[in-house]
């Protein structure tokens, strides 16, 4: 996620996930392409195969994984929003910023490797993951500090303030 407003009242995180969208559209392409190739060449069957199950699993993949994620940390309302939009539609959820206790990584493994994703750690409820799925690339990290930075800025005042206070 990459931040778009960090101010002391106000972090928006947000992601846009283009290069996997169009990856997934470029596979769709590909294997429409060949499927059509096929057919003008008289394979039908394998035409009809290759683009048919190519289309319907790239396209697949796109409507389940293409989805921007924005999270906005608002300090004068006090309150967390997470957007999520898809080719489906559009949701949001509202949480208390009070609640929010800071971000961390969760991790898994698979086949001796670690994948991570950022999640928010709220008190009297369970974590919240920023984002559904794991990685291991350094985004989650960049996330994380994000928004421990931003929560540590606003704890202490003196960050806050443009000038030095004089005592």
């Amino acid at each position: 996620m990459k931040p778009l407003t960090n101010t002391p009242e106000l972090l928006v995180l947000d992601h846009k996930p283009w290069l996997l969208s169009l990856g997934m559209i470029a596979g769709l392409l590909i294997f429409l392409g060949i499927g059509t190739n096929a057919l003008m060449q008289g394979e039908i069957l394998f035409g009809v195969m290759f683009s048919g199950i190519g289309t319907l699993t790239w396209g697949g993949c796109f409507l389940a994984f293409a989805r921007r994620v924005q999270l906005i940390f608002d300090a004068r309302a006090g309150q967390i929003v997470k957007r999520k939009r898809s080719f489906f539609g559009y949701a949001q959820d509202v949480y208390p910023l009070d609640a929010l206790c800071g971000a961390e990584l969760e991790e898994t493994r698979r086949d001796g490797s670690s994948m991570y994703r950022p999640v928010l750690v709220m008190t009297g409820q369970p974590n919240l993951p920023v984002v559904s799925y794991y990685t291991n690339g350094s985004g989650p990290r960049r996330t994380t500090e994000a928004i421990n930075t931003w929560l540590n800025g606003r704890s202490n005042p003196m960050q806050l303030d443009s000038e030095p206070r004089t005592p």
